[in-house]
């Protein structure tokens, strides 16, 4: 693959967004994702490893399924446009691989990132040589179901009688 070609992947990272604490991706990331798409139909022997991170903000747990949650939905847009699911994977790192200081805002927007790396099918994939082995993704926690109101039955009320005036 042309040195290029990799400087887009790396690229992309800039472009890929999300809607604010969800994994649905932002209109603007389609035309990246198309031209990644690109990429690899003009080097069908490449896969795609696509990795996930967040900042520190919140809990890690959630972290780290947002984060893959995120990836998986980068996964999936390129599936939708005819990727083999056999040539790209997905995982989130959560917050564990900042690249940048958590302390600072500037520094927390580059930790929220989504990297793509291209590798060949007898290599590793390069995310877990930077970074290990993806985290076991946690359940996400369940929520009590909400109580059905109550109902209450209908209150009856005693018939109004009329008075009848008494004859003396």
């Amino acid at each position: 693959m042309k040195v290029e070609e990799k400087k887009k992947l790396q690229e992309a990272t800039k472009f890929i967004q999300f809607e604010f604490n969800k994994a649905t991706l932002k209109p603007s990331s389609y035309p990246t994702l198309d031209g990644l798409v690109e990429l690899l139909n003009a080097y069908p022997d490449y896969n795609l490893g696509i990795s996930a991170h967040a900042d520190n903000k919140g809990d890690d747990a959630y972290n780290l399924r947002l984060s893959d949650e995120r990836a998986a939905s980068a996964r999936a847009y390129m599936l939708s446009k005819g990727m083999p699911a056999s040539r790209i994977v997905s995982h989130g790192y959560g917050e564990s691989k900042p690249i940048a200081d958590n302390a600072t805002e500037a520094g927390r927007a580059l930790n929220r990132r989504v990297e793509f790396d291209v590798y060949l099918p007898d290599d590793p994939n390069p995310a877990e040589t930077k970074y290990g082995p993806a985290p076991e993704i946690p359940a996400a926690p369940v929520k009590a179901a909400p109580k059905a109101p109550v109902k209450k039955a209908p209150v009856r009320k005693a018939p109004v009688r009329k008075a009848v005036p008494r004859k003396k």
